[in-house]
């Protein structure tokens, strides 16, 4: 079930430092391993190569890990009205105009076609297996860029397809029809 909070969320307090730290310390992690491999080349005994990795592998879930408990609660909620008010900002407009509407449809639809024919009539095309992944890839890009394209509104439409008890209401002026 999807939760939509109000635009206006009361702005956390400031995180400080302790937001700063763990987010050095949150993205250092991730260039563990890699800098791990790259020293083990500088080792001349396979002991020292093993140690070196197996401490840069291993440390880099523990710096992760560490680094939510450095960032805290007040960097979570700082982090969360971040996030809902850039979601809010880009992707749930007040209104779309039709033409938006009518362009995210046509993106909505259009990836499907090159990958249906890829899928089902490859003998039509000769081309390599990377250029196919590059247009299967390519159109789930446009599939996905077209659900922000027709705003939020089109989310609960889009959810109502997977709900039993929905039901599709049709508003003509002020006429509602069902």
């Amino acid at each position: 079930m999807f939760l939509h909070r109000p635009t206006e969320m009361p702005p956390p307090k400031d995180p400080g430092f302790r937001f700063y730290f763990g987010l050095v310390i949150f993205i250092a992690s991730f260039f563990m391993l890699p800098i791990g491999l790259l020293l083990k080349g500088f080792m001349l005994t396979h002991f020292w190569k093993g140690f070196i990795l197996a401490i840069f592998w291993i440390s880099a879930p523990i710096m992760k890990i560490s680094s939510i408990a450095i960032l805290g609660k007040s960097s979570y909620e700082f982090i969360n009205y971040k996030i809902h008010y850039i979601y809010h900002q880009v992707a749930k407009p007040n209104q779309v105009t039709p033409l938006r509407y009518n362009i995210g449809l046509v993106l909505f639809v259009l990836p499907f076609l090159p990958n249906y024919m890829i899928s089902f009539m490859p003998h039509l095309f000769s081309m390599s297996l990377t250029t196919r992944y590059i247009i299967i890839i390519a159109s789930d890009v446009v599939f996905i860029a077209s659900l922000f394209v027709l705003g939020g509104d089109f989310w609960d439409k889009l959810r109502a397809l997977f709900t039993y008890r929905a039901k599709a209401r049709f508003e003509e002026g002020d006429k509602v029809t069902r």
